[in-house]
């Protein structure tokens, strides 16, 4: 077979030119998109600037008036005369404070022929006009003479910017005056806070005097010589501001884009781009586009970012790139037809030879088929009919025809309409089926032997040489008809059958809400039934604190009768000061006394369900004063490692310091377990910190000892209900099954580990509540929560060892 590849020589040309044909277009497909872009961002600007100018005169221009008629105001022009009444000046001031008002402007006032303000509207603010002399402003000088003025800068009293307006006054005596109406630039800034663009109006001098960004007010588009900043100063315009420039970055001028909506204004406007801060231009950069008011004496600048035409750049890289590729996709296929064309002139004899058997195989398909089918020429009528659809009109075969002979013999229908064989009301439903679409299927009644027959009838264009052809498709749908009859009783009986179901689970709903009734009746007796055998186990763990509390408690009742025997003696020698020092020994010694019951009647009382911000440190100095005779009266070594400053923990108070106490108590069963071949003195490691975690910084506690630890079989069941490796009676098993249900409740985990030790680890993990999300109420220490009545116990307190050693969940 010839070799239809490229040459050698093609595949190298190729390699070079298309590469350089898509940096082409994408190239000339990138210049377009910004030069669109920035068509359509120009007259964006354009528009907003053309609003903006408006809106800017408009708003100015509702004020002008105000000055010419204040002057025509007899009492303003009677006052003039007579300044030095104290009554008129203050009738004056209150009504120029009403007509303030009424205007909605910022200040009105009046100033005589010497430059000095003799009333204004805000004469009763501590930075009155009243006394100010104004003889420097140009709107005074402009006004004096008889004129009006106009000026704009900051007010040298209030340091605020705004916009005058005069107008002079004459007296009955021929006296002059000046009446300035003061309008705030912010009024005119706010409406510019919505627009999609910066917004900045600038003076001669390049100053920017109102801005939509407030960063930007009293800056310069460019330094400002020496010349310009004395001539700014003799007029007060922008008081003693350094109005320090812009260091705006010239990118490129546009004037391309002065198209026709700029026709009229080519001279005038302006155009460029502008880059503040240096980097990447469509980042940092705007469309610069600015024209004068020289009504105002301003100049206009609109700025519109370039950053939203980054997307529409990079889209029209990409679409030509993708139309680049797609053009070489199109002519490699294109090549590659011209190859399969070339190559299939081999097989075209072949296959022109198969042709004919081909027919042949298919007309006996068709001719075997159990569909009906019919070919028709433009005039509706039949040219072809299989065997099928000769039976379904009535004209069956004879029993001793076979399908090819009928496929030789042409049927008694052929050249007949199609409509003739149907039923005379439903012929006018055929009348569009040689149009070019497929049509169907409609359900007919043809006739068989003069009987209506229910048929199904689709027709479809069909290619042909000889000329317009159209294939129509038929089928008997008797049988159809009548399994939707008995489809239509099914759906009647299963209908009734639903109703029916729907009753019974009517009554069953009843049943389920009186159940759901019951068992929410026994959870709430299981919550109380938990409770109260929380409590149980509390009174469990008093029992065993009972010794402990009864030794510190013997210490005090001894020094107390010394002390009274001695008071005694004292107070029959007379000696007062003695029994005085001794009364004051005996009433320490009872306040101890009380602390210590005080701290056994808080542990026994039940808790609540109100969660408060604790202090987990403080919970822990807690429970180890409940058990710290009985850390004395085995001899334990307390070591303690916590971070300076912690965030608090939600949680409740009493239940948080049960499961202290819980986990120190198992501590010490086990320290007292400890057999008596060990001789390293038993000791408690308690390590208080605060780690990060997946929804936030945590608390943890880790109680570690040196007893005989938890085999793994134990750690799988330590948290299980009354599973306890102690004897039978000294202890229920409950005290960590009970601990892990708090702390769960709290949000928290609480896990057991080997410690490093050579005991057990038990890891408390609380939610740590950040302070500045706490309330006031919540901060506050809760008042259930005893002072310490002695100093902290040292990080490590030596007790002489004992004996025994077992682990065991209490």
């Amino acid at each position: 077979m010839k070799d239809t590849r490229l040459p050698q020589l093609w595949r190298l040309v190729l390699a070079v030119v298309l590469p350089l044909g898509l940096m082409l277009c994408v190239w000339q497909a990138v210049s377009m998109a910004r030069s669109q872009g920035l068509e359509r961002l120009g007259h964006e600007a354009d528009n907003e600037l053309r609003l903006t100018a408006a809106s800017l005169r408009g708003q100015l221009d509702r004020h002008a008036y105000l000055p010419r008629l204040v002057a025509e105001n007899d009492q303003l022009r009677d006052f003039l005369d007579h300044p030095e009444d104290p009554s008129a000046e203050v009738a004056l001031n209150q009504r120029l404070d009403r007509m303030r008002e009424l205007a909605g402007i910022s200040d009105l006032y009046l100033v005589d022929d010497t430059g000095t303000t003799i009333a204004a509207s805000n004469w009763r603010s501590a930075n009155t006009f009243i006394g100010q002399n104004y003889r420097f402003r140009p709107y005074w000088q402009d006004a004096i003479n008889g004129g009006e003025g106009r000026f704009y800068g900051l007010g040298t009293s209030s340091g605020e910017r705004g916009y005058f307006f005069s107008a002079a006054v004459t007296s009955p005596q021929g006296r002059r005056g000046v009446a300035v109406v003061k309008v705030q630039i912010e009024a005119l800034e706010a409406a510019w806070l919505d627009q999609n663009a910066d917004i900045m109006v600038t003076d001669p001098h390049g100053v920017i005097f109102i801005a939509s960004q407030a960063q930007r007010v009293l800056r310069t588009l460019e330094p400002l010589s020496e010349e310009t900043r004395n001539r700014l100063l003799d007029t007060q315009r922008y008081a003693n501001q350094r109005l320090r420039p812009l260091r705006l970055h010239h990118r490129e001028a546009l004037p391309e884009l002065l198209g026709s909506p700029f026709e009229s204004r080519r001279d005038t406007t302006s155009i460029e781009l502008l880059q503040l801060t240096p980097g990447d231009l469509w980042q940092h950069a705007w469309l610069s586009l600015s024209q004068p008011l020289p009504d105002i004496g301003w100049r206009l600048h609109v700025l519109k970012p370039l950053a939203p035409l980054r997307s529409g750049i990079w889209q029209a890289a990409g679409l030509a790139a993708g139309g680049y590729a797609l053009l070489c996709l199109l002519a490699g296929l294109g090549w590659q037809r011209l190859r399969i064309l070339r190559e299939r002139r081999l097989f075209a004899e072949r296959e022109r030879q198969n042709l004919a058997s081909s027919q042949q195989r298919v007309r006996g398909i068709i001719d075997r088929t159990q569909a009906g089918l019919c070919i028709l020429d433009e005039r509706v009528r039949l040219v072809y009919l299989n065997p099928t659809a000769i039976a379904l009109f009535g004209s069956p075969l004879s029993a001793d025809a076979s399908p090819e002979d009928s496929s030789r013999q042409p049927s008694a229908r052929e050249g007949r309409d199609l409509r003739d064989l149907f039923l005379p009301a439903e012929r006018h439903l055929l009348d569009r089926l040689t149009q070019p679409r497929s049509v169907g299927p409609l359900e007919v009644h043809g006739l068989r032997e003069g009987v209506a027959v229910p048929l199904e009838l689709s027709c479809s264009p069909l290619p042909s040489p000889n000329g317009p052809r159209w294939l129509v498709t038929v089928f008997d749908v008797s049988e159809r008809r009548a399994q939707a009859e008995q489809l239509a009783q099914a759906r009647d009986a299963f209908e009734q059958r639903v109703v029916e179901r729907t009753r019974d689970l009517a009554a069953s709903n009843t049943r389920l809400s009186a159940e759901v009734e019951e068992r929410t009746r026994a959870e709430r007796e299981l919550r109380e039934t938990r409770d109260e055998l929380i409590q149980t186990a509390k009174l469990a763990v008093l029992g065993e604190l009972a010794a402990g509390i009864n030794h510190e408690l013997n210490q005090p009742l001894a020094a107390i009768r010394a002390y009274a025997e001695n008071a005694t003696a004292f107070l029959a020698r007379a000696q007062t000061s003695q029994v005085e020092s001794n009364l004051r020994q005996i009433t320490e010694l009872t306040q101890r006394m009380g602390e210590i019951s005080a701290q056994l009647r808080q542990f026994s009382r039940k808790s609540g369900d109100r969660l408060e911000a604790i202090d987990l440190t403080t919970s822990l100095d807690y429970a180890l004063r409940l058990l710290h005779a009985r850390c004395e009266a085995l001899g334990v070594t307390l070591i303690r490692e916590a971070s300076p400053k912690l965030d608090r923990v939600r949680a409740e108070p009493v239940r948080l310091e049960q499961v202290l106490v819980n986990l120190l108590g198992n501590a010490l069963d086990a320290l007292a377990d400890m057999p008596p071949e060990r001789t390293e003195p038993p000791s408690i490691q308690l390590n208080l910190h605060e780690q990060a975690g997946s929804a936030g910084n945590q608390i943890v506690l880790e109680v570690h000892d040196n007893g005989p630890g938890l085999e793994p079989s134990q750690l799988v069941r330590v948290f299980e209900p009354f599973y306890t490796q102690r004897a039978d009676g000294q202890g229920l098993g409950l005290g960590l099954s009970i601990s892990a249900r708090i702390v769960a409740d709290l949000g928290g985990t609480l896990e057991a580990y080997p410690s490093p030790l050579g005991g057990a680890l038990f890891r408390l993990t609380l939610p740590a509540l950040s302070m500045p999300s706490l309330s006031i109420h919540s901060l506050a220490t809760p008042s259930h929560q005893p002072t310490p009545s002695h100093p902290s116990m040292p990080s490590q307190t030596p007790m002489p060892p004992t004996a025994n050693h077992s682990q065991e969940p209490s």
